[in-house]
């Protein structure tokens, strides 16, 4: 039975993760993308059964975050988590630079001068 099920678009980071199973932290990851539903983590030697339930601890965003999470998927080097709970602040908080789009140029008038901002 697969339980995920994706509704927001995943963005790349790069971030420390310590998975904790059963209130101790089990094994280091590194969080590869991210949505506000879950996250893919890379891992090494690792055998969580699918449904079974850790928290992420991770600090980021000028706080330390513990969420709680299951694990839905196995994938080549990691695995998929879904978060309990949504988690748009820390979406929001590391996608914010990624979505932010450059402003556009400002024309030159006609001697090469930018115009002024005032």
């Amino acid at each position: 039975m697969n339980i995920e099920r994706r509704y927001c678009a995943r963005h790349p980071i790069d971030l420390h993760v310590s998975i904790r199973y059963r209130k101790r932290r089990f094994i280091c990851a590194r969080g590869c993308n991210l949505s506000d539903q879950g996250m893919f983590l890379e891992v090494r030697n690792l055998t969580l059964p699918i449904g079974i339930l850790v928290e992420l601890e991770l600090e980021c965003l000028g706080k330390d975050w513990l969420i709680p999470a299951i694990v839905v998927h196995h994938r080549g080097s990691g695995i998929g988590v879904m978060f309990r709970d949504p988690q748009a602040a820390l979406y929001r908080g590391l996608t914010r630079d990624m979505t932010r789009q450059p402003p556009p140029p400002q024309a030159a008038d006609p001697t090469g001068r930018q115009p002024s901002t005032r």
